[in-house]
């Protein structure tokens, strides 16, 4: 029986060369998953990553035993196989169509050009569409989606290279030519462009390919061509014989041979070689000397000046020189500030935005592009308009009347006289235009019914407006415009704020200042624009302090209009809101890192109308199932609330978070995977509530909720944040919630003897029944480990061991505490024996690691390589539960035991990553550990007086941890090794820093000794 998989478009089966259907996503899903695992085994825990994408059912794994039990009635046999955690899919070699197609581009690179770009047609005709296309939105599937595609762009190129190199210049240049319009950056499409019009006798029009492209990557992104593409400009001036390959003789192969689909750049029509492809944008055929901006001339080497109407074939966005509305437009379109006008400046991104918008353009009669306020909406539009266009700015009209006059004046008409819209109708024609509605959200009626009508009567008309809110015209396609990517966000502001300072650095701390910078005013252009205006007066770490505070730094000293000022821009949004969804804006200010539909009961009944109109105005982003308001909106209104309606409102939000955090703690009582995702996804309102509630008695009960919650998955913001909390005096119940809080973030900083005074007057104070006391507990538990106490911990252990409140996993990890104060002491066998009089109470490996965590560290003296398989194990429990915390320690363990079984490669790396990990979750215990780790490392690599160094620094730290049993004989052989080391200043930041740098150069010195040539 014959089982194939197809990736290369929709998911799809055959069996027997027969489709077999798939009854829904979950088995597409399921399928690709294992398909593109290569015949290796895919781990449960990937396939419901797969399958939920973070969020999985409660009855996840019973769910994909169902789900495989389908698919394996599909595939039949014996195909799809259990294994040992996972799942593989059993398939004879090429039986996934992504498999046979890399294996065809092996074949084709050790044959002849012709018998190549044969080869090649067949693999390209593989693809079905775009790869994976019907399950390309799971986020398990991008980085095959990103690689199946280059794939096809670098097949349909070498492609078309075989072609030009067996003599079929002619026949490939229409599929070269849609290629480079598709690829404008793309320097391989450009150079086949020029090396298939050079071939074909069209000299001139290869060389000004070039010219083009030179201009093109010069002002996107201020760099030259690579010196291969000026090699090949040089060769076409000297007309090198070895570019002209003669053509094939024989039968005439259809240059699409082996390609039944096509590869298209988005276009519904084809593109034909030879002289009627000059332009891009569709032009009238007609000749006349009003038409004179449909025209384009070919001015190549040769100086030759041919007139070539543009684009009869199709309309296509984007094209240089091209017209749109010529015959009655043709000069008017500069009059009203057309497509000709550009800014100078750099422009930087968008480039997926503008291929997006022409797409759109080529199969629809009406695209919008909508977002909020600064984004950037117009300047796309302008970036893209080849110079023919008919542009009307609506942003200074007022009455909806203006509408209809603007685009008349644009046509060189005084008005629109007698039916208004008929007559503009009549003036464009069936002829092929582009109109561009530039700013609407004010005069959404009147455009929509104007487009409406020009559309229906216009069937060559294309309309392309730009607004905060979609027109709601039929057919209508939108396009949502978000804010800039980080790194363009950095550049940007980086070369404005060079304008305006010659000495602006160019390093990595200034971009590192900037991205928080841009981080603070959302990525939006115009917002980063004025922020890059002020750099030159704060400068970057004063300017990033200041705009933390709030957005009026950027506001203009005079005036100021929504074209210039950040608020301006949104406050021209919220005025064409009604009433309602105003106050509801205003109320879901208070919120920071955005909401689910969850909150808006909280805030307002029956709210759902309401966030559809604040998502159609663009003043809030939709990422169902989250919502948010851009920073530039929430502050804006939070300044509308007044002292009364901040309070209401930030009592509501109050309440979500109460209810929130309660949800939390009981998913973590249950070890509930989905619990410690949704506190990171919720923290920045959890830590606004938290700030807000202050002192009173439901602050303390949150932030003891979020201490016993936050303890499992640190955050170095809320760690410092309960540290704040700590109480003068506990005397109540409040007071005693006060100091859990605190306590863990002393616990979480390093401040152990502080942490066990707060929880230890905590745990005096609560009742014995209450619901948080066990995780009070625990973490005192975890605090007197650090502090090298066992005998509290023993006891401690026991009382959890009898606490019937506390969950059957922290029972467990106080048990599994208490031997390990045994076997860092010295005696693994009593920590053992202890394990088995409990060990009733220690089957939890299904809920975190700790157990094997454990198990890890007495067996890591006698039997290292058993640990690190138990190390393992904790790590992936950990991670299935993801718990940060238990995850860390597992492999701060394996490291230890890297280190002393000589792994020194590995160890370099292991020591390295879980340092910057345990940095960056603020677990400063860990830290130290780590440090004193590394210094072990680097001890055994003959780095004695380094190791030395941070050993002195841990041991002068009050904060690190109590080194115990045979860890204090390996500390204090690197002390007398090197005792006249340098200090090591900074702190456990400092010491941190000097390790890391070491280990950096250790490792970087191996790679190159691996790479070096062998002498013989």
């Amino acid at each position: 029986m014959g089982i194939s998989v197809g990736v290369l478009g929709p998911v799809e089966l055959r069996r027997d060369e027969v489709l077999v259907p798939l009854a829904g996503a979950p088995q597409r899903v399921l399928l690709a998953r294992l398909a593109l695992a290569g015949g290796r085994s895919v781990p449960v825990a990937e396939l419901i990553e797969a399958l939920w994408e973070g969020e999985p059912p409660d009855n996840a794994m019973g769910n994909l035993h169902s789900y495989v039990s389908r698919l394996r009635r599909c595939t039949g046999g014996e195909a799809l196989r259990r294994e040992p955690g996972g799942y593989r899919l059993d398939l004879p070699d090429g039986a996934v169509d992504a498999e046979r197609a890399e294996r065809l581009a092996a074949t084709a690179r050790g044959q002849e050009s012709a018998a190549a770009a044969v080869t090649l047609g067949e693999a390209l005709a593989l693809w079905r569409g775009d790869p994976l296309s019907d399950v390309a939105d799971r986020m398990a599937f991008a980085p095959e989606v990103a690689r199946l595609g280059e794939l096809r762009r670098h097949l349909r190129e070498e492609w078309l290279d075989r072609l030009l190199a067996s003599g079929a210049a002619a026949e490939a240049l229409p599929e070269i030519e849609a290629l480079a319009v598709a690829e404008p950056l793309r320097e391989r499409a450009q150079s086949l462009l020029m090396r298939g019009l050079h071939a074909t006798g069209r000299t001139p029009e290869a060389l000004a390919v070039a010219r083009t492209y030179r201009k093109r990557i010069a002002d996107e992104h201020g760099i030259d061509p690579s010196p291969a593409m000026a090699e090949l400009q040089r060769r076409i001036l000297a007309d090198d014989p070895g570019l002209r390959v003669p053509a094939r003789s024989g039968p005439e192969t259809p240059v699409r041979s082996g390609l039944e689909r096509p590869v298209r750049s988005g276009l519904e029509r084809p593109v034909r070689s030879g002289p009627k492809t000059a332009g891009l944008i569709g032009a009238p055929t007609r000749h006349s000397p009003a038409a004179a901006g449909a025209f384009s001339r070919d001015t190549g080497a040769a100086g030759s000046s041919t007139p070539r109407v543009a684009g009869e074939d199709a309309w296509r966005p984007g094209g240089e020189g091209a017209g749109v509305v010529a015959g009655m437009a043709g000069a008017a379109g500069d009059a009203a500030g057309g497509g000709s006008r550009r800014r100078v400046d750099r422009f930087f991104g968008r480039r997926e935005e503008i291929a997006a918008v022409r797409a759109a353009l080529a199969g629809g009669a009406v695209t919008t592009l909508v977002g909020p306020g600064g984004v950037g909406k117009t300047r796309i539009v302008r970036e893209m308009l080849g110079g023919g266009e008919l542009v009307v700015e609506l942003a200074e009209r007022s009455v909806p009347e203006d509408v209809a006059a603007a685009v008349a004046g644009a046509l060189g008409m005084r008005a629109a006289p007698g039916g208004g819209v008929a007559a503009l109708a009549e003036r464009l024609g069936s002829m092929p235009a582009v109109l561009v509605l530039d700013n609407c959200e004010h005069l959404l009626d009147a455009v929509r019914a104007l487009a409406g009508e020009l559309v229906a009567r216009c069937p060559g008309l294309r309309v392309l407006a730009t607004s905060r809110h979609r027109l709601d015209v039929a057919g209508e396609r939108v396009l949502r415009i978000g804010p800039l990517p980080a790194d363009d966000q950095v550049a940007l502001f980086c070369d404005r704020a060079a304008l305006l300072r010659a000495d602006f650095p160019d390093d990595s701390r200034t971009r590192e200042l900037a991205a928080e910078i841009c981080g603070l005013v959302d990525g939006l252009p115009l917002a980063v624009e004025l922020a890059a205006r002020r750099e030159s007066v704060f400068g970057l770490a004063h300017l990033r302090d200041r705009l933390g505070a709030g957005l009026n730094v950027l506001e203009p000293a005079r005036g100021g209009d929504r074209a210039t000022a950040v608020s301006a821009t949104v406050e021209w949004s919220y005025r064409l809101l009604d009433p309602a969804s105003q106050r509801m804006l205003d109320r879901l200010a208070v919120c920071r890192g955005g909401f689910g539909l969850d909150a808006l009961p909280y805030f307002q009944e029956d709210a759902e109308p309401l966030l559809a109109e604040l998502v159609d105005a663009s003043l809030v982003v939709a990422d169902p199932p989250r919502y948010r308001l851009l920073e530039t909106v929430r502050h804006v209104g939070l300044g509308h609330l007044g002292p009364d309606g901040e309070r209401q409102a930030r009592e509501a939000h109050a309440r979500w978070m109460l209810a929130t955090a309660a949800e939390l703690v009981d998913g973590a009582r249950r070890r509930d995977p989905r619990t410690y995702p949704a506190m990171r996804r919720e923290l920045p309102n959890l830590q606004e509530a938290l700030a807000w509630l202050g002192a009173g008695d439901d602050g303390a009960r949150m932030a003891a909720m979020l201490a016993v919650v936050g303890s499992d998955s640190p955050d170095p913001g809320l760690t410092e944040q309960l540290a704040r909390c700590a109480p003068e005096r506990v005397e109540t119940e409040s007071d005693a919630l006060r100091a859990v809080a605190a306590g863990t973030g002393e616990w979480l900083r390093g401040h152990l003897p502080e942490a066990d005074r707060l929880l230890t007057a905590a745990l005096d104070r609560l009742p014995r029944d209450h619901r948080l006391r066990w995780g009070a507990l625990l973490i005192r538990i975890s605090n007197g480990m650090f502090a090298g106490r066992p005998e509290p911990v023993r006891q401690d252990a026991e009382r959890m061991a009898t606490d019937t409140h506390a969950p059957d996993w922290a029972r467990a990890t106080g048990i599994c505490c208490s031997a390990l104060m045994d076997a860092y002491g010295g005696d693994p066998a009593a920590g053992t024996r202890w394990l088995e009089r409990y060990a009733g109470a220690l089957d939890t490996e299904h809920l975190d690691g700790f157990v094997p965590f454990t198990r890890g560290e007495l067996s890591a003296g006698a039997d290292p390589e058993g640990a690190l398989a138990w190390y393992d194990r904790s790590i992936a429990a950990s991670d299935r539960a993801n718990l940060i915390y238990t995850g860390h320690v597992a492999r701060v363990a394996r490291a230890a035991v890297l280190i002393r079984l000589g792994r020194t490669s590995e160890a370099i790396g292991a020591c390295r990553e879980v340092l910057a990990a345990v940095r960056a979750a603020n677990m400063t215990a860990q830290v130290w550990t780590m440090i004193r780790l590394s210094a072990e490392l680097l001890a055994g690599l003959g780095d004695t007086q380094t190791a030395a160094a941070l050993v002195a620094a841990a041991d002068g730290d009050p904060m690190a941890p109590v080194v115990m049993g045979p860890d204090r004989d390996r500390m204090a052989g690197i002390r007398t090794a090197a005792a006249t080391a340098p200090p090591c200043g900074g702190g456990v930041a400092g010491a941190a820093e000097l390790a890391s740098a070491r280990l950096t150069a250790y490792a970087e010195e191996k790679r190159t000794k691996r790479a070096a040539p062998h002498e013989g």
